[in-house]
């Protein structure tokens, strides 16, 4: 009681999952998120849930998002791959230390996020940036036309 509370909720409105499912609908993928945070907002008006204080969209925030990829690069915890940018799980010792886990438990390709990659350094290295991939929405950025990897929207 007594505190000011920004409350804030982030919308992953441009991923993987998002294209697979619009180009299965034969439907732009922004208007497959805008459905989809419509309802949401409806759910959460049904449910008496009170708004947030702001509501940031990946879309909305792609120059963010580059800055700080390229923050993470220059600060040696990045590093580019023809296109795609990865985080270098082994540059920072503490990777791991919120979810408790350990870099030995990390495998690629079992949770559909993390995938095997010969362009990678470690096989756990995620994806900041994806390279743009035909007929696929994207951004131009300094390691050519992407978007942002489902890592970093929340951080960005």
């Amino acid at each position: 009681r007594g505190y000011d509370v920004t409350y804030c909720r982030n919308f992953t409105d441009v991923d993987d999952k998002i294209i697979k499912r619009a180009a299965e609908n034969g439907e732009d993928p922004f208007q497959l998120t805008a459905r989809f945070i419509q309802e949401f907002h409806s759910d959460m008006q049904s449910l008496g849930c009170l708004p947030p204080s702001m509501e940031p969209k990946v879309t909305e925030n792609i120059e963010n998002i580059i800055d700080m990829i390229e923050t993470i690069i220059q600060n040696g915890h990045a590093y580019p791959a023809e296109g795609d940018v990865y985080f270098d799980v082994e540059s920072f010792g503490d990777y791991g230390a919120l979810s408790g886990r350990q870099k030995k438990d990390n495998r690629a390709g079992e949770s559909g996020r993390v995938s095997k990659d010969s362009r990678k350094k470690n096989d756990a290295d995620f994806a900041l940036w994806k390279g743009a991939k035909e007929g696929e929405v994207s951004w131009e950025s300094p390691w050519g036309p992407g978007r942002p990897g489902w890592h970093i929207e929340c951080s960005a």
